[in-house]
C-alpha cells in the first residue's frame, strides 16, 4: 500500500473553515472516450458551504465538466460536481446545492489561478529588473564595439573579416 491511501487532510488540517483542496486531483482518461476520467486516488475537499471535509472515493468516473465548450477548465470542481450529483454522495445534496457547490470551488481555483499569476508577473518584472542591471553593469566594463567602427563600417569590417587598417579607415570616411 502506498502513503496516499493514508492521507486524511481532517488530521494535517483540523482548525479548516474555508473551502480548501489540500492536493491536485489525480486521475486518468478513460482509454477510447476522452471526455471521461477515472481517479487514481481518494480526492479531498473541504467545502465552506457545505462546512464539513468530503472525500471522492479512488476509482470515480466523472466527466470533467459537461458543458461542452467549456469542457476541462477546472476538471476539480467538475468532479466534485459530479460526485455531489450522485444519488449515493456523501452528504446528499440538492441539484442547486450541487450548482452552488461548484460555483463555490470555480471561485477557489479562479483565486488560485490569481494568484499563480500575480506571483509569475512580479517574478518575471524582477528577473526583467536583474536583466537590465546586470546588462548595463557589463556594457559598462566589456570590450567590444566601443570606439572600434566608425558609423559606416561594413559587415565584413565589424566580423573581422577584413583587416582594419589605416588605409581601409581613410577609404571609409571618404
Amino acid at each position: 500500500m502506498n502513503n496516499t491511501q493514508f492521507f486524511d487532510p481532517r488530521i494535517l488540517y483540523p482548525d479548516i473553515r474555508t473551502t480548501f483542496v489540500p492536493r491536485s486531483i489525480k486521475a486518468e482518461h478513460i482509454l477510447g472516450d476522452a471526455r471521461y476520467q477515472r481517479l487514481l486516488e481518494d480526492f479531498w475537499f473541504y467545502s465552506a458551504r457545505l462546512n464539513r471535509w468530503c472525500c471522492i472515493p479512488r476509482g470515480f468516473i466523472y466527466d470533467q465538466e459537461s458543458v461542452p465548450f467549456l469542457r476541462g477548465t477546472n476538471p476539480e470542481a467538475g468532479a466534485i460536481h459530479d460526485y455531489l450529483c450522485r444519488s449515493n454522495s456523501d452528504p446528499i445534496v440538492t441539484k442547486a446545492e450541487a450548482a452552488e457547490i461548484y460555483r463555490e470551488f470555480q471561485r477557489y481555483f479562479d483565486r488560485l489561478e490569481t494568484r499563480k499569476a500575480m506571483f509569475w508577473h512580479y517574478t518575471n518584472r524582477i528577473f526583467d529588473k536583474i536583466k537590465r542591471v546586470v546588462k548595463t553593469d557589463v556594457v559598462h566594463v566589456a570590450w567590444g564595439y566601443y570606439h572600434k567602427f566608425i558609423i559606416a563600417a561594413s559587415y565584413e569590417e565589424i566580423t573581422g573579416r577584413v583587416e582594419l587598417t589605416v588605409e581601409n579607415l581613410m577609404r571609409s570616411e571618404t
